[in-house]
């Protein structure tokens, strides 16, 4: 039973509303009923991937429902969309069921018109990249003719109009990247990286029709890889030569160790992936790459596990910061070990983002911020580098930062808290590379990073018995089932003030910032030269 408040309305509104939704439930009812008729799937022998498009399928259903009951109104049009791709399904169903005598645009073209349909179901989930990969992941969604003898089904599918030629997938892949110039700016950090790894997979496998790939191509490309250093964009030994050269004079990793496994996998492989898969809607062909399994050469470097700072190391990153007598060296370790919130975040933190709440004090980062351009003097809007949604909204401060005096000196603050950061052109990523200098320089080793400082936090929330969702909202990170996006994505009063009190880690010399002079601090810039490292107490 779905039970919905529709609030105070006229009594026509009102009943019109209901019937909408209604008409929605009883639509998502039907296609969850029939769902898997018009398909080759058999719920019998599901294996991990089918599962998984099942599991997003439902979620598609379950987030269309949501939003419903929170926009009454867009109830008719979900409607229309799911029994769109419910009658399809039902029309491949019909058709295949008939053998031979099917309707041959429907029969030549079952798999064709069955991934259309549930990928327009897919688009209503919370996550439609997630489930879009989920339906590319399985093979074979459509049925096939049961009297039909002839070979199986090709790993691509078959055009719908014989004379049609499907575009290369340099061509492809320079749409998608026109796609993310558009959407998110000609200076975003990920377009070179795109324009690199576009080039490189088309240097080593070629530029053919997404229909001439297989997943021996995608292998061929990581065993190609394994010479191929990682920065190679900085790097002056390699500067103006190309993709076959570079690896020609690596083959001995003599210029530099391979890359770490993971820039291949979530780099490399996961961006040629994405760009393979761009025009899938638009031209009807399957991911040639779907469901390969890849086998990484040893030379690959593993990737270094994260850890927890230790408190001797945390000493001395506070000691260190505070000696300094500059204002990021000083206090972004602090608000990272006591924040939870991603380095990145909290380099935009503004005065105006601090306000009041349930008698604690928070903080909230917009997504754009306004600035004053050091070049041209004239105002501009900055891009805040925020990873998910859930980043945008707001976190606890803790008591201990007002009892020092940071929280009132930060919202005396016009602009930016930490300026200095961004007299450099990415504060975030200059912030990122000073943060580890200086953890360094105080002895952390191994998996010991400023992101641990977060992670550390993470973890005493959850020793202090802080419930997940509050963990999550409270670190920025994305919210679980669909059950943890029902109500406010917010902390609660009680939330509020249980984390704004949390007793601070024992061991640490928390009395290290009390009496500072933050407008002193924050007028102080670095020197050029080498500190001596912290001596380890």
């Amino acid at each position: 039973m779905v039970r919905a408040t529709l609030g105070p309305r006229r009594r026509g509104e009102a009943k019109r509303l209901a019937v909408q939704l209604a008409s929605l439930c009883q639509t998502i009812c039907s296609f969850a009923a029939d769902i898997w008729k018009g398909t080759s799937m058999n719920t019998l022998n599901f294996g991990d991937r089918e599962n998984d498009l099942v599991r997003h399928t439902i979620a598609a259903c379950q987030n269309a429902i949501t939003r419903a009951l929170e926009n009454p109104s867009q109830a008719i049009g979900l409607a229309r969309g799911i029994e769109s791709a419910l009658t399809s399904l039902q029309l491949v169903e019909r058709e295949v069921a008939k053998g031979e005598a099917g309707a041959a645009a429907v029969t030549e073209n079952a798999e064709c018109l069955t991934r259309a349909a549930l990928n327009d179901v897919l688009k209503l989930a919370s996550a439609p990249e997630k489930a879009r990969a989920a339906l590319a992941a399985v093979e074979q969604v459509g049925p096939t003719v049961q009297a039909a003898c002839g070979p199986a089904s090709p790993a691509v599918r078959q055009k719908t109009e014989p004379d049609r030629v499907l575009p290369l997938f340099g061509e492809i892949s320079q749409s998608y990247i026109d796609m993310r110039v558009a959407r998110d700016g000609e200076d975003h950090d990920e377009i070179p990286r795109l324009i690199l790894r576009r080039q490189v997979f088309l240097d080593l496998i070629g530029d053919r029709a997404p229909d001439k790939y297989f997943p021996r191509d995608l292998q061929a490309f990581v065993n190609k890889m394994q010479h191929f250093p990682s920065n190679v964009s900085k790097r002056s030994d390699v500067a103006g030569m190309s993709t076959h050269q570079i690896l020609e004079a690596n083959k001995d990793f003599t210029i530099a160790p391979a890359m770490a496994k993971k820039t291949m996998t979530d780099g490399y492989v996961a961006n040629v992936k994405t760009m393979m898969r761009h025009a899938m809607l638009d031209y009807n062909y399957h991911d040639p790459f779907a469901g390969a399994k890849l086998s990484y050469p040893k030379a690959y470097l593993p990737s270094k596990p994260r850890e927890g700072v230790s408190v001797a190391v945390v000493n001395r990153l506070f000691h260190d910061g505070v000696r300094s007598g500059i204002l990021d060296e000083a206090m972004f370790p602090l608000l990272g070990k006591l924040t939870s919130r991603r380095l990145g975040l909290l380099a935009y933190l503004q005065g105006s983002d601090i306000r009041e709440k349930h008698g604690v004090w928070i903080a909230q980062t917009d997504g754009i911020v306004e600035v004053v351009n050091g070049t041209t003097g004239k105002k501009e809007w900055r891009r805040v580098p925020i990873k998910t949604s859930e980043s945008m909204t707001f976190y606890v401060l803790h008591n201990y930062l007002d009892e020092i005096g940071f929280i009132t000196w930060m919202r005396s603050r016009s602009g930016f808290i930490f300026e200095a950061a961004h007299e450099h052109p990415d504060p975030s990523k200059y912030m990122s590379k000073t943060m580890q200098n200086i953890l360094k320089r105080c002895g952390a080793k191994g998996g010991e990073v400023f992101h641990s400082l977060r992670g550390d936090a993470i973890d005493e929330m959850r020793d202090a018995d802080v419930e997940g969702r509050a963990r999550r909202l409270q670190s920025g990170h994305e919210l679980g089932d669909v059950h943890d996006k029902y109500g406010f994505r917010a902390l609660t009063a009680k939330q509020c003030q249980y984390l704004a009190s949390l007793p601070l880690q024992e061991g640490i010399d928390w009395d290290i910032f009390r009496g500072l002079d933050f407008d002193a601090m924050a007028k102080r810039r670095r020197t050029r030269g080498r500190r001596p490292k912290s001596k380890e107490s």
